[in-house]
């Protein structure tokens, strides 16, 4: 039995809706629920995956789009001492699958939309249980039945060390990674974003991004405040404006490729966007000239921070105060958060996590009490990123005498395009599949509006007629359509490291030895 004062999740999320049960949790194309009726709904759900099987510590697949019901499926493992797999509503079948039958999930809460998608893929799972938030297919239980046959909530005391997040993100090996986050973990995260984000208490927020991403994390966070969310399905430039001109918005959360849009629309100009004081922004790039526009146009409003899925959000914050048009920190990521510390190190040995002199070069390495416990079922793997209580982060870069971190380079060659994460290990094994295909190597290039775009350098394979629309049907096959390639070009030969490698960074050099910055 956890102690009453362990620190959990489940706790911080339970007092939460709790203490403003009569407030407005979420609002989605004009239907708001209250915290009470989403956390009572939360809990009937988590009653009905008991009734049908469920323990504590089953994983349970989150595959939606934006919705209210995303909460009801949070909050159902959240009370019911289930582990949450979210998984973004752009993945292939393929990935659907994999995410689900490498977690091990038991559960799912499927939307509107991806009930066939799951349907057709259960076999090759491990799922018992499946709930449909509507369009039922194969064995779903709709989810209004299975809410009124749950005999009553139901609640499983959790334990600092339980098990509640399991996302995936990708790697060097081409598959994604499971990574396993724990209550007392996710509760210093959310901890993290509220002081980190400047959220206050009872925020106006508005989400377009998707919730199984960073916005999940930030929303959770934002209820510890009391904060009302406003959610999109997506993102639109001209709907974001006018929710902001007629909502009481004072939060958001954007990528700039977002920002980008909202900056060039004609209605921005006539559009109230006073009362909006919080914009934070992350996941890429943004241009200093860009930057400059965010800033006549919402005044010092921009929080910038870095943080990667082992170590959710908050690893570095660039806060409004350093957001100051032509100062050199605006070209960094910003400085440690509270609860982090960092350190530059050797990217040529895992082992040697000792501090390299301020200006200097290297790995940089990050430490929190949020870092991730493992990656679910690769100890190889976490044996490689976690090194003495440091996470390894794969990107390169230096800080300076002040502390500000200076991202220069990717060292997992994952290309971040509009947001998004894209591992080019993976966009290389769809395209491999191509009969004309001989060898592949995919970076990222710059691009104005997707701050990287995926780009991939082809050898074909003899004397094989191959196309770029070839490439891209085949890749098509296999991949979202936020990883297929934007731009494809054909030559004889892929340069090689003198260890036989594929040489990335000097297919890299030609489109980025002008830019200041190649990662977010």
């Amino acid at each position: 039995m956890p102690s009453e004062r362990a620190l959990t999740a489940q706790g911080l999320v339970r007092r939460a809706c709790e203490t403003h049960a009569g407030r407005p949790l979420a609002t989605v194309d004009g239907e708001t629920w209250t915290y009470g009726e989403a956390w009572e709904r939360g809990g009937r759900l988590a009653a009905a995956f008991a009734q049908r099987g469920l323990a504590a510590g089953d994983r349970v697949g989150l595959m939606m789009s934006n919705q209210l019901d995303y909460f009801t499926g949070l909050f159902a493992c959240l009370r019911g001492g289930y582990a949450a797999v979210p998984m973004n509503d752009m993945l292939t079948a393929e990935e659907f699958e994999y995410m689900l039958a490498n977690s091990g999930a038991r559960g799912a809460l499927v939307g509107g939309g991806f009930t066939d998608t799951l349907a057709d893929i259960t076999p090759a799972t491990d799922l018992e249980v499946q709930v449909a938030v509507k369009d039922p297919a194969g064995e779903q239980v709709p989810l209004e039945e299975a809410l009124d046959a749950a005999d009553g909530v139901h609640d499983h005391p959790a334990d600092p060390d339980d098990l509640l997040m399991l996302p995936y993100t990708g790697g060097t090996t081409g598959r994604p990674k499971g990574v396993r986050h724990t209550q007392e973990g996710v509760a210093m995260a959310m901890l993290a974003h509220v002081t980190e984000l400047e959220i206050r208490d009872g925020e106006e927020m508005l989400f377009t991004t998707p919730l199984p991403h960073s916005a999940g994390y930030v929303a959770m966070s934002a209820l510890v405040q009391g904060a009302h969310f406003t959610v999109t399905a997506g993102f639109d430039p001209g709907e974001f404006l006018a929710l902001v001109d007629s909502e009481p918005v004072s939060w958001t959360f954007l990528v700039p490729t977002q920002i980008y849009r909202v900056l060039d629309h004609d209605d921005l100009a006539e559009t109230d966007v006073s009362g909006l004081e919080t914009v934070v922004y992350g996941a890429a790039p943004i241009t200093p000239e860009r930057l400059e526009e965010g800033l006549e146009a919402f005044g010092s409003a921009f929080i910038q921070l870095y943080g990667q899925t082992e170590m959710p959000d908050i690893g570095t914050i660039l806060p409004k105060g350093d957001h100051v048009a032509g100062a050199d920190q605006v070209g960094s990521c910003g400085k440690a958060a509270a609860m982090v510390d960092l350190r530059i190190a050797n990217p040529e040995n895992p082992e040697d996590t000792d501090p390299l002199p301020a200006g200097e070069e290297g790995e940089l390495l990050m430490r929190s009490p949020y870092v991730m416990e493992r990656y679910h079922e690769r100890p190889e793997a976490t044996a490689e990123t976690l090194v003495d209580g440091w996470l390894r982060t794969g990107d390169i870069a230096r800080m300076d005498e002040a502390g500000y971190v200076y991202l220069l380079d990717r060292a997992s060659d994952m290309v971040i395009s509009g947001g998004m994460n894209v591992y080019t290990t993976e966009v290389e094994d769809a395209i491999d599949r191509h009969p004309g295909v001989a060898q592949v190597a995919v970076i990222g290039i710059p691009d104005d509006d997707w701050g990287e775009a995926v780009h991939a350098v082809v050898v074909p394979a003899g004397d094989a007629d191959l196309t770029a629309d070839g490439v891209r049907e085949t890749a098509d096959e296999h991949l979202a359509d936020y990883k297929l390639p934007k731009s494809i070009e054909f030559v004889e030969a892929i340069p090689t490291t003198p260890y036989g490698k594929m040489d990335k960074k000097a297919l890299r050099e030609p489109y980025w030895e002008d830019e200041d910055r190649e990662v977010s």
